[in-house]
């Protein structure tokens, strides 16, 4: 990518950035080139035990780590099954982004849920305060989801 282009995915959110890379590489064989030199640099003490590796072997390394693999561990066996041929290696290619997808989503989750969790530390309100009528609970949440709105 030209410095231009890089300034320009720089200042995007993350997802758009992405997004404008990974056309850029799509579309560009310099720009996939250079993203490829870039991640073999990046990741290269943790791909280099991977490489050579047939896919039953690999498949075997990452199903024994998926669990508690680091990032950078999933990226490398990730980013290994993905340099290598044969379309058995696209199908754990697959598998693998698969599940380092899962780890993402389960890590934002937790994230959002301890975030929240300060907002919530009272229980939600049941009972009447003195200036509602009877049957009436407030406009709190369990009151609007009681009455359907």
């Amino acid at each position: 990518m030209a410095g231009a282009e890089v300034d320009e995915a720089a200042d995007e959110p993350s997802g758009e950035a992405l997004r404008v890379l990974i056309d850029r590489v799509l579309t560009n064989a310099r720009a996939a080139r250079r993203l490829a030199r870039a991640l073999d640099a990046a990741l290269v003490s943790e791909a280099c035990s991977y490489r050579g590796l047939c896919v039953s072997e690999l498949t075997a390394r990452w199903t024994r780590a998926r669990a508690a693999a680091s990032a950078r561990e999933a990226a490398a066996i990730l980013w290994t099954s993905a340099r290598a041929p044969g379309s058995p290696m696209r199908f754990l290619e697959e598998r693998i982004a698969d599940d380092v997808e899962l780890r993402a989503i389960r890590a934002m989750a937790i994230s959002i849920r301890t975030a929240s969790a300060s907002r919530w530390t009272r229980p939600t309100r049941l009972a009447r305060s003195g200036g509602e009528r009877q049957g009436e609970r407030g406009l709190g949440a369990v009151a609007l989801a009681g009455r359907g709105r």
